[in-house]
């Protein structure tokens, strides 16, 4: 998201280092706190935090939020926040991936491969965040080489169109050109896996259900770090559980409200459904989720994870505590996103059948039950 850029500057002033590049297991300070309570029963539950995800956790609480709070939803802050994401261009790039811009079926698109590979067939297809009006290419770049280092894969990032050029269906319509020419012009159509972080994971779903629906190539996988799964994650009259009260690190309640109109006005048309949750019997491909435990988003994650699961589809859900939303983007600031980029890597190199290495490990993660009543669905949690 637009924020990657502020908090990777932040990191970088307080010394905040990375962890290796590559690493197969991970070594976290244990949390002397209560069991995390879930929903879908087979997650992986990340219970221990390290310092770093403490600090950035809560000077979002303290600086960020605040500040989205009262920003106006409005064109002149779509451009501010624009003109601030460009100053991610200015961080240091990594001399071992060179990013080649062009275009799939007119959509422009950057691909990124490190220079000691790829050592596989695999392509993963890259839908940034910033809910449908901010982020792009620049923003998502250092995710992007992280992803291609850790997979050995060619990683492609589409620029899809954004507001307020265009609505939400514009975005998806961008989201399956890109996947569709990627699919007429590649040697592997088999071995795409499309991924992507909160908005962007809202696309990347979206393209595996209408892949269904026109009768391409399934993706051989879907990623989503905290994936927008619907335009209405706040409403609490739907079939979703929660088990806790939503405390997101930086994302107002109240801006989700604010956006739908301008997400879908009257007249957009949506291919499909609107909402990935509503489209869960046509997506066949295996599903690889990351949550935050307070996040606003998580109950739909859970959802939609046991939904796809009792279609008979294969998923694979991890849930952290004490991160913000999405934060598998900031990868080098802190370990818990390198860990969960080593998590999709090695998600996305099984799936197609080229994982060569033992799985990443982390320690401390178990799964765990829900205990507990869960709150009614027409209340607010």
């Amino acid at each position: 998201m637009w924020i990657t850029a502020l908090v990777n500057r932040a990191a970088a002033l307080l010394g905040i280092v990375s962890a290796p590049a590559r690493i197969r297991r991970v070594e976290l300070p244990r949390m002397s706190r209560a069991p995390m309570k879930v929903v879908y029963d087979s997650a992986v539950v990340h219970e221990s935090v390290s310092w770093r995800s403490r600090v950035v956790q809560r000077a979002a609480r303290l600086m960020l939020k605040p500040l989205l709070h009262i920003a106006p939803v409005s064109d002149r802050t779509i451009v501010w926040m624009r003109r601030t994401e460009r100053l991610s261009a200015l961080r240091r790039r990594s001399r071992y991936v060179e990013p080649v811009r062009f275009e799939l079926g007119g959509v422009p698109v950057e691909s990124l491969t490190h220079r000691h590979g790829p050592d596989t067939d695999l392509t993963i297809l890259y839908l940034h965040g910033g809910g449908f009006f901010s982020c792009g290419l620049e923003s998502h770049r250092r995710v992007c080489e992280r992803l291609a280092r850790k997979s050995g894969a060619t990683v492609i990032s589409v620029d899809y169109v954004q507001l307020p050029e265009g609505t939400v269906a514009d975005s998806v319509a961008d989201a399956i050109t890109a996947y569709a020419a990627l699919l007429d012009m590649s040697a592997h159509p088999d071995k795409i896996v499309v991924a992507g972080d909160s908005a962007g994971g809202y696309l990347a779903m979206k393209v595996a259900e209408i892949a269904s629906l026109r009768g391409l190539t399934p993706p051989a996988g879907v990623i989503g770090f905290s994936p927008l799964l619907s335009l209405d994650p706040d409403r609490f009259d739907k079939d979703v559980q929660r088990v806790i009260r939503a405390r997101d690190a930086y994302l107002p309640l109240a801006k989700i409200t604010q956006m739908r109109t301008r997400w879908m006005p009257d007249g957009a048309r949506m291919e499909g459904e609107i909402s990935p949750l509503d489209a869960t019997d046509r997506i066949t491909s295996p599903t690889f989720l990351v949550a935050v435990e307070d996040e606003i988003l998580r109950p739909e994650v859970e959802a939609m994870a046991l939904a796809l699961t009792a279609h008979g589809v294969e998923v694979e859900t991890h849930l952290w505590r004490k991160q913000v939303h999405a934060f598998p983007v900031l990868g080098k600031a802190l370990p818990e996103s390198e860990l969960a980029l080593q998590l999709a890597a090695d998600f996305a190199r099984r799936v197609i059948g080229d994982l060569d290495e033992v799985p990443v490990v982390d320690p401390h993660a178990h799964i765990e039950t829900m205990v507990g009543e869960t709150v009614a669905t027409d209340r607010a949690s």
